[in-house]
């Protein structure tokens, strides 16, 4: 009986221990790891747990992340911050694919910042008819000059517009478009007078809300939530 005792002491403390220590550090690092292979030029996660042995059952307190360049679809962000709680991810995952998997959340905040050249090389990618693209952002949206080139010509163009939300998904609503030194009635410009999709929100780990896109000088901040136990 003693020996009995003694053995359930001895896995009861290598639980502890690894419930307490190396399971947090482990998903931390998985997680950090995870980010970096999103584009994160530098990534910090906090997880904690009280006691820390919730961790083998899938559950953080508290889950914190401020990763710099992590990339959603095609855009980067200059930054990312992430505060969340009651926040529960696949131990199995954790343990047998080496990556963290957030199943829900009771409370979930995320704020990322886009800079205007993260905006600029993304309009370039999906305006590839213009050149010379150059974009500045201030409290009144986006304002872009680029050239195109029109019967072997090249012309100077000028648009303006706004980052917006729908249906899960972030797009630049294009409201003014200038061209000067061509004929626009013969210009071919196709799919560049439509909004343009800047991110998709499904490649986020949890369905999210966007509560806010707000412009302000030199940058972009988008505010997101999710909660309420959301896949």
């Amino acid at each position: 009986m003693r020996k009995l005792l003694m053995l359930v002491a001895g896995a009861a403390a290598i639980l502890l221990v690894f419930g307490e220590t190396l399971l947090p550090a482990w998903a931390r690092q998985t997680a950090e790891t995870m980010l970096r292979d999103r584009g994160a030029e530098s990534a910090e996660v906090t997880v904690e747990s009280t006691p820390g042995i919730l961790f083998l059952l899938g559950q953080i307190d508290i889950l914190k992340i401020d990763a710099k360049g992590l990339r959603i679809g095609d855009l980067r962000m200059e930054r990312v911050q992430l505060t969340g709680s009651g926040v529960h991810f696949s131990s199995r995952d954790l343990f047998l694919d080496h990556r963290v998997h957030l199943i829900s959340a009771e409370d979930l905040k995320l704020t990322g910042v886009v800079s205007e050249d993260a905006l600029r090389n993304l309009l370039a990618k999906r305006i590839d008819k213009l050149d010379n693209i150059k974009v500045t952002i201030d409290e009144d949206g986006v304002h872009a000059t680029a050239e195109v080139k029109i019967f072997g010509r090249m012309a100077d163009v000028v648009l303006e517009g706004k980052i917006v939300e729908d249906a899960q998904a972030l797009y630049f609503h294009m409201t003014r478009l200038d061209i000067k030194n061509a004929l626009i009635g013969k210009a071919n410009l196709g799919d560049i007078f439509g909004d343009i999709q800047i991110a998709k929100l499904d490649a986020l780990p949890l369905k999210t809300r966007i509560e806010s896109v707000e412009h302000r000088k030199g940058a972009i901040v988008v505010r997101l939530s999710a909660g309420g136990n959301e896949e």
